[in-house]
C-alpha cells in the first residue's frame, strides 16, 4: 500500500482577501465623497433659499416705503387689496392703536400662507407709526420668504427693518 502525502499550499486565498480589502477601501472612499457632495448640495440649496428670502424682504421694504410715502395709510379701511409691486396682491390691515400711541398696519399676501400647495415666494410687511408731540416715527419690518407656506420645513424667513 502506497501512502500519499497531501501537499497543502498555505498561500492560497490571498488574492481574494486582497481584492475584498481593495473593494472595501474604494467603497468607503466613494461613500465619503458621495456624503460630502450631498452635504454641499444641501448647503447650496439653503444658501439659494436664504438669498431668495432676503431679496423678497428687500422688495417688501421698498414696497412699504413706496406705500407709506405715496399713500395716506392712516384712516384706511381694513381688508383692502393692493397690488404694490412684484406682482403680489397684498391685503391691508389696520390693527389700530396698541395702547402706547403706536398704530400697527400690516400688508400680508392675500393667498393663504399656510396652504401646502403655495410654493411661491412672498413677503409680509408690518408698519408701525408712532406719533409724539411733534414727531412721527415709522418702523417698517419687511419679512421675506422663499416659499409662502410658513408651516413647511423648507421655508426660510429673512427680515429687514427700516426706521425713519
Amino acid at each position: 500500500m502506497k501512502i500519499y502525502k497531501l501537499k497543502t499550499k498555505r498561500n492560497e486565498g490571498y488574492a481574494i482577501l486582497f481584492t475584498v480589502v481593495v473593494i472595501g477601501i474604494i467603497s468607503m472612499i466613494t461613500i465619503g465623497l458621495s456624503n460630502a457632495a450631498y452635504k454641499q448640495i444641501i448647503l447650496s440649496s439653503v444658501a439659494r433659499d436664504s438669498t431668495t428670502a432676503f431679496y423678497q424682504a428687500d422688495i417688501a421694504s421698498e414696497c412699504a416705503l413706496f406705500f407709506d410715502n405715496e399713500e395716506d395709510i392712516s384712516g384706511r379701511a381694513d381688508n383692502l387689496s393692493y397690488s404694490l409691486c412684484a406682482d403680489k396682491t397684498l391685503t391691508f390691515h389696520n390693527a389700530g392703536d396698541d395702547g402706547s400711541g403706536s398704530i400697527l398696519y400690516t400688508l400680508n399676501p392675500s393667498t393663504d400662507v399656510s396652504d401646502p400647495i403655495n410654493i411661491d415666494k412672498c413677503f409680509r410687511i408690518n408698519i408701525t407709526k408712532t406719533e409724539t408731540e411733534s414727531l412721527v416715527t415709522t418702523d417698517i419690518e419687511a419679512l421675506g420668504y422663499n416659499i409662502c407656506n410658513k408651516s413647511s420645513m423648507r421655508t426660510v424667513e429673512r427680515s429687514l427693518k427700516v426706521a425713519y
